[in-house]
């Protein structure tokens, strides 16, 4: 597992075990009938705290979802992973999940929830970010995104769209178009790199990987404040995982959660760190973005590693990424 014990959680590497919690879910929801093609789809693990898993797998011919919290009582008691457990579509603070409709397609319990129907995508979320994202750019034409096309009961009904991953150079240049769109009115200030945030990411990953922590408290204290820049309409979550290209060319951005205002450089810098880490070229996406401050470039990359990768690499235990924590630090 890579990861340092946590008292708090003391049966966190069994709950993150497919093959150990196939048979749970098997005994527990349904009545000794075998548990097949049983994978993690989402974990949740709050180090010193709790761990949240989603469990995508197979009963029969049907494929169903189930999520696990550790020390939980609320829900089908698990007691020999210290857990309880909540069959889709119980989840005990999206109450308009059961109003989804066609087919689950991703589960991060308590927090959202995406079906596909044959036109529509359906969302249910505790926020209302990607609603505020949404309307926000719903007016202007430079940056394709999806139409928001109800908005009821909870549940965002968005406009279905097919293509594939952009090229780097496309993605590039329609973050650029994004960053040049006159901003609209109440966003909110992108604050996922602030300094305060950074500390306490280095404080987790210390925590959970103290071979790393040293490193990651380093980073944090080398970085200090982000450099002044102009404030622009972000991603604030660019990666390629959230665009796609149309037949046509065009670049569509997507999961506008984390629209915000920000500096331009927040969002190249992520999609940099995700690049390196990738073993990827940036140069392509460099060039299709366009002239970038260098300064502000290299600060929101180093940032990104610390709290948009090397994070997530422990708080959503990324087996790809664990062993490379070290280098990425």
């Amino acid at each position: 597992m890579m990861l340092a014990a946590d008292p708090a959680v003391p049966r966190r590497d069994a709950l993150l075990r497919p093959e150990t919690m196939a048979g749970v879910l098997s005994q527990r929801l349904h009545a000794g009938v075998p548990v097949e093609a049983c994978e993690r789809h989402y974990v949740k693990y709050r180090v010193g705290e709790s761990v949240r898993v989603v469990y995508r797998y197979r009963v029969g011919t049907t494929t169903t979802f189930a999520a696990a919290r550790s020390g939980r009582r609320d829900g089908v008691p698990a007691p020999e992973v210290d857990a309880a457990l909540y069959p889709f579509p119980h989840d005990r603070k999206l109450p308009a999940l059961t109003r989804l409709p066609g087919e689950l397609v991703a589960w991060a319990s308590e927090q959202s929830a995406t079906s596909r129907t044959a036109t529509a995508y359906a969302k249910v979320q505790r926020g209302d970010g990607e609603r505020r994202g949404l309307r926000a750019l719903a007016d202007q034409d430079a940056v394709r995104v999806p139409r928001l096309l109800d908005d009821a009961n909870g549940v965002l009904t968005i406009e279905a769209l097919h293509g594939t991953r952009p090229t780097l150079h496309a993605f590039g240049n329609a973050l650029a178009t994004l960053h040049e769109l006159k901003r609209p009115g109440r966003l909110s200030s992108f604050d996922r790199l602030d300094p305060a945030r950074l500390h306490t990411a280095a404080r987790v990953i210390a925590q959970a990987r103290p071979d790393v922590g040293d490193a990651a408290r380093r980073l944090a204290e080398r970085l200090g404040e982000p450099p002044a820049r102009p404030l622009v309409t972000v991603h604030g979550d660019a990666n390629l995982g959230n665009a796609l290209q149309l037949h046509d060319g065009t670049v569509v951005l997507l999961d506008l959660e984390h629209l915000s205002e920000g500096p331009a450089a927040a969002d190249v810098g992520q999609v940099v760190a995700n690049l390196l880490v990738a073993r990827t070229d940036a140069r392509p996406f460099l060039d299709g973005y366009g002239p970038i401050d260098p300064e502000a470039l290299r600060w929101y990359t180093a940032a990104s590693l610390l709290a948009r990768v090397a994070l997530p690499a422990v708080s959503r235990v990324r087996q790809d990424l664990l062993p490379r924590l070290a280098r990425l630090l």
